[in-house]
């Protein structure tokens, strides 16, 4: 009864990026958040409020992610707050026309609680892809509500209140299914369950947490000793049970990145049969397409030689096809160059100056724009239609293994094909790697990838080889 007198109501709104959870909020409290539409622009926590039902509600927009095992800043920040904060609903947006991939999260979600509500979102996009989501049996499955909705159009937005002040109130009481992980596992997640009773007060499922202190994950362990305390793992009974169920972990080959491998594995497992058995889609032209080349270029013999393939067209385009618009720069150059050079000893100018400024100064910087611009001008737009094609991100996808033995990151790939264009271009792209270490050996590789404007030597010294060659066989 405590919880249904309690008058100031907090809700949060979690959900991956750019499944519309800005909108979401927006359309609830009135407020004017940004609803751009590219990934991460949640970088902060959005807070806003509004009244239902008697009762004031304050709900918070967290930063958006893919996950609760985190590798950014704005995915910790959401973690903790779900983890260590106090609240009375969560609320998971997901984004209808790509269910499995927002699933991940929710399962996540509802480890930490069941006072959970998914709000299936985008429901217009979903059905001019012919998807359905069949909600009912997604809730059963689930063991939470599930509202469908659009919230552009604030179509279901009512519903969404209804099941927040249901569920906040604890009028309906959820009964989630518990994710059960391999034997080994669970009795490792058990002990360590049992040494947090008596030792922590939280109305969260202690299953999440110890999942968590056995990854041994240091930003996690970071943020439980700061909420509970900071000598709470070294207390005896807990850290006795911890340590003897990392052990356990260890005797069966559960050590590092197994653990976590595993973990991840079940929820992909269990968000894969949960999708299969909700979702119901007729493919369209694009799905076709896509499909067709994923066959291609994910096959296992045929991959790797169609990429070269494809890399070698461009690459043969850009050189081939910079020639005729770099003779006729050339050819508009020197023209200039006459004309210019003409002009300046008709006004007087010495001889030796109109030397070194037309025939050297812009001479060498009109040759770089003439021989650099046309290669750049064909080489980046080819570079971005194999990227609209959803080719590039295939391609890393393909290398990654190949480039994590090699001490780098898949991604590197992307960096150097751009250096190829540019190398300023690649060095600025590898930005986009996540650690900082691969992110420097890409940097380094990078600056030695011959680019456009360096192709030229390294021909020249071959071809130079070839004829050396030739000479001295004969």
């Amino acid at each position: 009864m405590g919880d249904f007198m309690k008058k100031n109501k907090k809700i949060l709104l979690m959900g991956n990026p750019n499944v519309g959870k800005s909108t979401v909020f927006n359309e609830i409290t009135g407020s004017h958040q940004h609803t751009g539409n590219w990934t991460g622009k949640t970088v902060d926590i959005a807070k806003g409020k509004y009244y239902y039902k008697f009762t004031d509600y304050e709900l918070i927009d967290l930063p958006g992610t893919y996950s609760l095992l985190s590798s950014s800043e704005e995915e910790r920040l959401a973690r903790d707050y779900l983890c260590f904060e106090e609240y009375d609903c969560v609320v998971c947006v997901v984004d209808a026309t790509n269910l499995l991939r927002n699933l991940n999260l929710v399962l996540q979600i509802i480890e930490v609680t069941d006072k959970a509500i998914l709000l299936l979102n985008l429901n217009d996009e979903a059905k001019k892809k012919n998807i359905d989501v069949d909600a009912k049996n997604l809730s059963k499955l689930l063991g939470i509500p599930v509202v469908r909705a659009t919230a552009r159009s604030g179509k279901g937005m009512n519903e969404l209140l209804e099941q927040i002040y249901l569920v906040s109130n604890n009028t309906i009481q959820n009964e989630v299914h518990t994710l059960f992980y391999s034997n080994t596992i669970e009795n490792t997640v058990h002990r360590v369950t049992k040494g947090l009773k008596g030792n922590i007060e939280t109305d969260k499922n202690l299953r999440f947490f110890a999942l968590r202190l056995l990854e041994s994950d240091d930003s996690f362990n970071t943020s439980f000793n700061a909420h509970f305390g900071d000598d709470i793992l070294h207390k005896g009974s807990l850290r006795g049970n911890i340590n003897t169920a990392k052990k356990e972990l260890e005797q069966f080959g559960y050590n590092g990145d197994k653990y976590v491998k595993s973990i991840t594995t079940a929820i992909f497992e269990k968000t894969n049969d949960i999708a299969k058995q909700t979702v119901r889609t007729l493919p369209s032209k694009k799905e076709k397409f896509e499909k067709n080349l994923d066959k291609i270029l994910m096959g296992k013999f045929t991959s790797i030689p169609v990429m070269l393939l494809l890399l070698g067209v461009v690459l043969w385009i850009t050189i081939a096809g910079s020639n005729y618009p770099s003779d006729f720069l050339r050819s508009v150059f020197d023209n200039f160059e006459i004309w210019l050079a003409d002009s300046l000893i008709h006004l007087g100018v010495s001889q030796a100056i109109v030397s070194l400024l037309v025939n050297g100064i812009l001479r060498v910087l009109l040759w770089v724009v003439a021989v650099m611009l046309p290669p750049m001008a064909i080489f980046f737009p080819l570079f971005a239609l194999l990227e609209d094609f959803g080719i590039l991100p295939r391609i890393a996808f393909n290398l990654d293994g190949a480039f994590e033995r090699c001490g780098a990151c898949g991604k590197q790939a992307l960096t150097t094909c751009m250096g190829y264009g540019c190398n300023a271009v690649g060095v600025t792209g590898c930005r986009i790697i996540d650690s900082p270490r691969e992110r420097l050996v890409a940097i380094i590789t990078n600056s030695l990838t011959p680019c456009n404007g360096r192709f030229p030597p390294p021909t020249l010294w071959q071809l130079l080889w070839l004829k050396t060659a030739k000479t001295s066989s004969k």
